[in-house]
């Protein structure tokens, strides 16, 4: 959330030149937004300071519940869906060579499949934030991994390049709305305290591209073109279609473990935002229920827990310590929820949710907080540091396997170099995991940004002259480098960017950050495979040019969200 009391995004100069970014002092002092910074929410004026207390009480019980069985379910599921978005993007850089075969399509052209994937990311990102922003963090939650599978399963059957195109840009349009909402989701259900846990889907990110690398390393060599001699495409070349049913497959388990074996409830803080606080405190009850959570210095009894599945709303004595101090008086007059429709009026409640969906112009006021005076600066940098990291990453990774076979040594088959992916899609797995504890060290999140994109520009240097030198083992070091801080990069930068925004705008906010990364996910390929046709080892000293750019924007952030409540 975006600390007030900055009073401006400059940074403060101390004595002797040190400059130094804010940090909040306090939830209180974080929580108490002016009339314009509260902008794009149903208050303001007075109102502005009314909503501040609200959020103050509601993160104090968030953190007076803890991080429970509730939490960790909730990382799970939300960790599914950034495990689709990273698979599902390795899944098209794995089939991308095979595919050119397949098609007979050139250096040139074979880059917008890719980005017909971006685009669909791009689009999704789009709509399915500021959706999360008015229709609730459910939404899209529960629907962005069926259109996903849905798309997927069509791809596997395109009987053309360019109806393949067309499918991977229905899929990206689904599989785009994970991270923004997700993200948001995880953060709004747990306390201050554990923030740094939001690293930790990363985490499942990087799962994501482990899944694919190992299916396709199992699926892709042995059911596609021999690397010599005549080849029948349509008998000999099929791995890439089984490797899409496959990943296909897998999403619909997703869904079902989304959808089906865990009720997720809508976050307390969008309910805040958009119903009232008797809303807010009955999730908050089954929550606590279901973590068997009480206060310290209550009694741990056995009346304390209860089951989510059951009624769970809890009576007024079993969490008493979650109501806010005035809840009492005006209980009675906010909704409890919402009434039972009818068929025709339920169709009725769908259809106009569809034209408020459809409403563009709304979905444009949402952004408009995003440039007020208080938070331009900061909008700015981090949607500029997603569309160069985007751009500079993305020139490697769509194109990864091709420089591997471009550039393998002597007697390498398509097996070894598949595997190199997949030990590359491992090693960073514990970048992840680095981030979470770098976050909250002295680094914080700014300079842990700065310090993993700029190493990761020297170890894509390393990679460059180890392909281009044939030496198999340096290759493979300097792309588990890159991996490990890449992987550490995009953590931190994933959580810093629902901190820094406020929950009313946070989904709109954190979609078109990922949406400026999608275009730069089009835009990546078209420039790679214009400069594979000069030189393969081109597009990686863009990429580190980009890289180090973006390492220069995050260094100019005028805010450290570490101690900030979101």
């Amino acid at each position: 959330m975006l600390a007030a009391d900055y009073n401006s995004e400059a940074e403060a100069e101390e004595p002797g030149g040190i400059v130094k970014r804010p940090h909040a002092a306090s939830a209180e002092s974080v929580l108490e937004p002016d009339a314009e910074r509260c902008a794009g929410t149903s208050v303001e004026g007075a109102g502005a300071r009314l909503e501040s207390d609200s959020e103050v009480e509601l993160n104090r019980m968030i953190s007076s519940i803890g991080f429970g069985r509730y939490q960790r379910r909730v990382l799970a599921l939300c960790g599914l869906g950034w495990t689709a978005d990273n698979a599902w993007m390795q899944c098209t850089a794995c089939i991308l060579p095979r595919i050119q075969r397949h098609y007979g399509v050139s250096n040139a052209k074979i880059g917008v499949m890719s980005s017909s994937m971006f685009l669909g990311l791009m689009c999704g990102a789009l709509v399915w934030g500021p959706v999360s922003d008015r229709f609730g963090r459910l939404v899209p939650y529960r629907w962005t991994l069926v259109v996903s599978a849905t798309f997927g399963l069509l791809a596997s059957a395109a009987p053309s390049f360019g109806l393949l195109c067309v499918c991977l840009f229905g899929l990206g349009s689904g599989v785009g709305g994970n991270m923004p909402v997700d993200g948001a989701i995880f953060l709004e259900f747990i306390p201050r305290e554990k923030r740094h846990l939001l690293t930790m889907l990363s985490v499942f990110f990087s799962l994501g591209s482990v899944l694919t690398s190992a299916v396709a390393l199992a699926l892709l060599p042995p059911f596609s073109c021999p690397e010599t001699g005549p080849c029948d495409v349509s008998k000999q070349n099929n791995g890439w279609r089984y490797l899409l049913v496959t990943m296909a497959l897998v999403t619909i388990v997703m869904v079902v473990l989304r959808n089906g074996w865990f009720r997720l409830y809508e976050t307390p803080k969008f309910l805040l935002q958009n119903r009232g606080r008797s809303d807010v405190v009955v999730v908050l009850k089954k929550v606590a229920s279901f973590n068997g959570a009480r206060r310290a210095g209550d009694d741990d009894s056995d009346d304390a827990r209860g089951s989510l599945m059951s009624d769970g709303s809890g009576s007024g004595s079993e969490h008493a310590w979650l109501e806010w101090p005035e809840a009492a008086e005006n209980e009675a007059a906010e909704p409890a929820g919402e009434p039972a429709l009818g068929r025709r009026a339920w169709a009725g409640a769908a259809l106009a949710r569809v034209r408020a969906a459809c409403d563009v112009r709304a979905h444009v006021r949402l952004v408009r907080p995003l440039f007020a005076p208080g938070l331009r600066r900061t909008t700015t940098l981090v949607w500029a540091i997603w569309g160069v990291v985007a751009l500079g990453f993305t020139m490697f990774n769509v194109f990864l396997p091709k420089f591997l076979e471009t550039h393998k040594a002597a007697g390498q088959t398509q097996v070894a170099v598949y595997r190199d992916a997949l030990v590359y899609a491992v090693s960073g797995v514990p970048g992840s995991l680095l981030g979470a504890w770098l976050v909250d060290t002295r680094l914080g999140r700014v300079y842990s940004m700065v310090l993993a994109t700029a190493v990761s520009g020297l170890a894509l240097i390393g990679f460059a002259f180890a392909a281009r030198a044939q030496i198999p083992a340096l290759t493979i070091a300097a792309s588990s480098v890159f991996g490990l801080t890449s992987t550490l990069m995009f953590a931190v930068i994933y959580a810093y960017t629902p901190e820094v925004f406020r929950p009313a705008v946070r989904g709109t906010a954190c979609g078109m950050a990922s949406a400026i990364g999608r275009v730069a996910g089009i835009v990546a390929p078209l420039i790679t495979g214009a400069l594979l046709e000069l030189s393969t080892t081109v597009p990686m000293y863009v990429s580190v040019a980009l890289l180090w750019a973006a390492a220069g924007c995050m260094f100019v952030l005028p805010i450290e969200t570490r101690d900030i409540a979101a």
